[in-house]
């Protein structure tokens, strides 16, 4: 019998010589049992998120933008040609919104460089109450434009100023990187949907 302590426990005692091999050859043992029981309860799989799916560039015209803010049932917000540039569409996954992004002329889809103005159009259930929250969050800037459209932007990340459409159904992003230029840009009554 094991001497034991108070309480019935049996008293530490140093394993030693084979006991100690058996006890760690146990265990390893165990753990790679445990290790092949989770790998075919995964089916192999890789536990990391695999990466969301990429969205859906073209190069489009205007006529084109419009047509495909019919299509998908939402106005599609940009500010007009810019001479030298030609549109990218970035269709988001799901409900999610698009982009149009106003490529150098020559570019193909997906080259569209960090400086590219990008105007980003987002259905978003209670648009307005999702503007005002954001308003409220600390560092937050709201101006108003002379349309009296309000835009909001944050002093931490001033190259995006937001705005919701006059139905309150789409959060429009206009980015630049000069914040400047986002700002005015948002502010201007310029970005409307394209028709």
């Amino acid at each position: 019998m094991l001497p034991t302590m108070e309480g019935g426990r049996t008293a530490d005692r140093p394993l030693t010589g084979e006991k100690l091999w058996l006890l760690r050859g146990g265990v390893i043992g165990l753990a790679i049992v445990i290790a092949l029981v989770a790998l075919v309860v995964s089916g192999g799989e890789d536990e990391n998120p695999a990466a969301p799916p990429e969205a859906e560039s073209t190069i489009v015209s205007e006529e084109e933008l419009a047509e495909r803010a019919a299509a998908l049932g939402q106005p599609i917000y940009w500010v007009g040609p810019v001479p030298g540039t030609v549109l990218e569409l970035e269709q988001l996954e799901g409900e999610e919104g698009v982009r149009v992004r106003y490529l150098p002329e020559g570019s193909d889809v997906g080259e569209a460089p960090p400086s590219a103005l990008t105007i980003g159009s987002y259905p978003i259930a209670e648009a307005n109450a999702a503007l005002e929250r954001f308003a409220a969050e600390p560092g937050s800037v709201t101006r108003q434009g002379p349309n009296g459209r309000e835009v909001v932007y944050s002093e931490e990340k001033p190259t995006s100023a937001y705005f919701v459409d006059p139905e309150g159904l789409v959060q429009v992003e206009v980015y630049d990187p000069s914040p400047r230029k986002a700002l005015s840009l948002a502010l201007s009554g310029k970005v409307d949907p394209a028709e």
